[in-house]
């Protein structure tokens, strides 16, 4: 069984905002394995295929991870079964890298995952965000909204990201990695 969590801040004033990029996501995967989210036991909402559990937390961002261990503990999925969706600022709008491992860098939910799991082995999918928009503070900036055209840009990616992630329920991770982290 494989896990793959979406990070983001719960709520509809955060639904289409930078930040929930990782929502989008797995959002997405659910309609390619024809799955619905339902709430769970675990600070979060899980939705179930033969071989991927995939989950959106209910708490904000920089608290994921407390969601994240308790799925993994539940159904004892190892973090080497994990893979983490997450909006990335350092990477460019258009873009997605898959990684394995590694610290959170700025990203206090990844952070946090790390920190509640006592692992850094798990995957990660990471959605560029960055953009030519980008000004002022940085929470303002992730926590606004996609403009139109940045919009249109991330449902690219967000397709792209939901064959890779699809995948990862069956296929090893360099196979997926050779794949999709292509440089166009």
């Amino acid at each position: 069984m494989k896990l793959i969590v979406g990070l983001g801040n719960p709520g509809s004033q955060y639904k289409f905002t930078r930040h929930n990029a990782g929502f989008l996501a797995v959002d997405e995967i659910a309609k390619k394995l024809n799955v619905n989210f339902k709430s769970s036991k675990f600070n979060g909402e899980i939705a179930k295929s033969d071989d991927i559990i995939l989950g959106k937390p209910s708490t904000f961002m920089n608290k994921s991870g407390l969601f994240v261990s308790q799925v993994a503990n539940f159904y004892k999925i190892h973090p080497d079964d994990i893979m983490i969706i997450h909006d990335e600022k350092d990477l460019d709008l258009g873009k997605s890298v898959i990684k394995v491992g590694g610290s959170g860098g700025s990203h206090n939910g990844v952070i946090d995952v790390i920190t509640q799991l006592g692992s850094r082995d798990f995957k990660r999918l990471k959605i560029g965000i960055n953009s030519p928009e980008r000004k002022g503070e940085l929470k303002n900036f992730v926590l606004g909204n996609f403009t139109a055209t940045e919009f249109t840009i991330l449902q690219e990616v967000i397709q792209k990201a939901a064959e890779a992630s699809v995948l990862f329920g069956f296929t090893d991770i360099l196979t997926i990695m050779n794949k999709y982290n292509v440089k166009k």
